[in-house]
């Protein structure tokens, strides 16, 4: 990766960069206190604007230039049904706005032609529920946090309650965790081409699979005026398994290999789902059939893609089952589809949000796939209208797909929620919650909704959706603050995690954690809240870096506090105790490279905990004894 920085850094040289993206005013950004969250947020897309102008990875080339193209996405009519046809190839012919294509020179044709690149649209760095349940049964070791209950998601780290498998750019170290004192036993090292890495892992008995993002990063001058830097930069996305019985190392059994970005991942019983996107940024006719995406580079056929009018980029789905590791199942191909993703049990949803000018309203487009043993079909689409802000405002239970979004106005925000079904059509709404306020965090628990919104003080809503033709308001309550994160705990508690901040002002004094008490939603009741100084919570942001297992009684997170000279980390654990939190652990995480608090986790594995994060030539992992007051017991450096 470094000669890639070496020749983005070389190629900006002449590229006049405006002041306020200036690493210094970038660091200074970053490192502001007492800011409301949105304000954050807002920095973080600014940096993903200035690293979007020197290089997108997901397509076929770049231009650096001083350019700013808006593309406009007519939004559906809210509640629109779409006709869906069956076609030959057993999927189905349309959805929403999009259709199968019939030949290659009708994708080539859909797309946009446009003189700049199309650079990726503003994404919430969350990546993305355990939903509905929290089980509360004591576990011998602790997984990833799902977003989805039975749908697995990749992570740096992985545990099987005797080895932990740590994931660093080049390697996958497998360490053994049956004793107190930590021991690396074996490693598994790809052959990686120059300027790839690997991003993220999974591990199922004896097998680990391995994501890779691979670019072939060139940078070229030819046919291209003086003030415009070209960079080729063609991204692939790696699928390898290894076997690993016996943890002695890892033998490889099969690879995968499909173009673009790498987005997301999920894996369900035997097979892996990988979801890439892939930019264009002219409409030459080379560029055109370079753009039909491949697989083990074959070119996907043209009667997996779905497209519409004027595409500027692509979001490419393919299935593998485990035990045929270098075939794909099924794949599919949507155009002009810069999409977020969830995936329930049964059903991929891909859905967008838009801004309609004339009417002045905000909606969410929503595209449901159904899934099955790998293969992929459409199903249907609709509109809402608002935007969904939370990756756990949206979840399908029994059929019903539930919806929680925001809508912004020139004059106001408003908040709704939809209740649809398989088909999505429309069951049920609830409009007109929370004027003027914007929803922070969301859980659906059995039959019930609850959902945070924030302007100056943080109300807790609860809404009954067990008739989803008539959901209705139940209760609420009130406190300073917001919480971005609810976790169910146990069966009638619920941990919020969020921030403090001035009723008055709304800038934020410092990090807290809240626990609900759920056992009545017509009277919803503030237990407890512990507030820590610190300006950002890992757990807040993502949703991965979040410890909470009732079932053990454990709460774990980390807090980055800036506002001092010198940034602070600290790894936070708690107990709930009856009717408060107790504290168990803070530990100062020292050395943490470049501050990358979402590359923390805390586990546990029978009676150990353990802290893993990132340093500058690796990860380092510190252990502790639960059973004697988390007494520091090992500590292991992997380079």
């Amino acid at each position: 990766m470094h000669e890639v920085y070496k020749q983005i850094e070389e190629s900006m040289e002449n590229v006049e960069v405006p002041e306020s993206l200036s690493p210094e005013n970038i660091k200074k950004k970053l490192m502001e206190n007492k800011k409301k969250k949105q304000t954050f947020k807002r920095h973080i897309v600014e940096i993903a604007a200035a690293i979007a102008l020197v290089i997108i990875a997901g397509g076929t080339g770049i231009y650096v230039k001083s350019a700013n193209k808006v593309t406009e996405q007519k939004a559906l009519t809210a509640g629109q049904d779409t006709q869906v046809v069956e076609v030959a190839n057993g999927k189905k012919e349309t959805v929403g706005a999009y259709h199968l294509a019939k030949s290659y020179d009708e994708i080539y044709d859909s797309i946009a032609k446009s003189e700049y690149i199309n650079e990726p649209g503003e994404k919430e760095f969350v990546a993305e529920t355990v939903e509905d349940t929290a089980t509360s049964n004591q576990k011998e070791y602790s997984t990833t946090n799902l977003q989805v209950e039975g749908v697995d998601e990749s992570d740096f780290v992985k545990c099987d309650g005797k080895y932990l498998f740590v994931q660093t750019d080049e390697k996958v170290s497998i360490i053994d965790i049956q004793s107190k004192s930590m021991k690396t036993v074996a490693t598994v090292k790809p052959n990686l081409a120059s300027d790839s890495e690997i991003l993220d892992i999974y591990m199922d008995k004896n097998r680990l699979y391995l994501v890779i993002q691979e670019r072939d990063v060139q940078i070229r001058d030819d046919d291209i005026s003086e003030d415009i830097q070209y960079i080729d930069a063609s991204s692939n996305v790696i699928l390898q398994t290894y076997d690993i019985t016996g943890r002695a190392g890892g033998k490889l059994l099969g690879t995968v290999r499909m173009d673009g970005q790498y987005q997301t991942s999920r894996k369900v019983g035997e097979y892996i789902y990988l979801f890439t996107e892939k930019y264009f940024y002219d409409s030459t006719e080379k560029n055109k059939q370079e753009a039909v995406p491949e697989i083990n580079n074959e070119k996907i056929a043209c009667r997996d893609v779905y497209i519409q009018e004027n595409a500027t980029n692509e979001y490419i789905v393919a299935s593998v089952n485990v035990n045929n590791p270098s075939e794909t199942v099924d794949q599919m191909v949507l155009l002009n589809a810069d999409m977020q993703l969830y995936m329930g049990t049964e059903s991929i949803y891909l859905y967008a949000g838009n801004y309609d000018w004339n009417s002045e309203k905000s909606y969410t487009d929503i595209a449901k796939f159904s899934y099955r043993d790998g293969k992929m079909n459409a199903v249907n689409a609709t509109s809402v209208q608002g935007t969904i802000g939370d990756r756990f405002a949206i979840s399908e239970s029994d059929g019903v797909l539930r919806v929680l979004t925001t809508d912004w106005t020139r004059s106001e925000s408003e908040n709704r929620l939809y209740l649809m079904d398989e088909n999505l059509k429309t069951l049920g709404k609830l409009e007109n919650i929370a004027t003027g306020e914007e929803i922070y965090a969301a859980r659906y628990i059995g039959d019930i909704a609850y959902f945070i919104t924030y302007h100056n003080t943080d109300p807790l809503f609860a809404v009954d959706i067990s008739d989803p033709e008539k959901p209705k308001m139940l209760g609420q309550v009130e406190m300073t603050g917001f919480s971005d994160y609810l976790h169910p705990y146990g069966e009638n508690l619920l941990l919020g995690i969020g921030y403090e901040t001035d009723p008055d002002t709304s800038m934020t004094e410092g990090v807290k954690i809240t626990m609900f008490d759920i056992s009545n939603p017509t009277e919803l009741k503030i237990m407890d809240s512990v507030k820590m100084k610190g300006d950002r919570c890992n757990a807040a942001d993502d949703y991965k870096c979040a410890l909470v297992d009732a079932g053990r009684n454990i709460i774990g997170f980390v807090v980055s506090d800036y506002s001092q000279e010198k940034e602070s980390m600290k790894y936070y654990l708690y107990q709930w105790k009856k009717d408060h939190f107790d504290r168990l652990l803070v530990e100062n995480l020292e050395n943490n490279y470049l501050n990358l608090d979402t590359n923390i986790r805390g586990l546990y594995a029978g009676n150990q905990f353990y802290i893993i994060y990132q340093t500058e030539n690796g990860y380092e992992i510190l252990s502790y004894d639960m059973e004697n007051n988390y007494e520091k017991t090992d500590k292991l450096k992997i380079y």
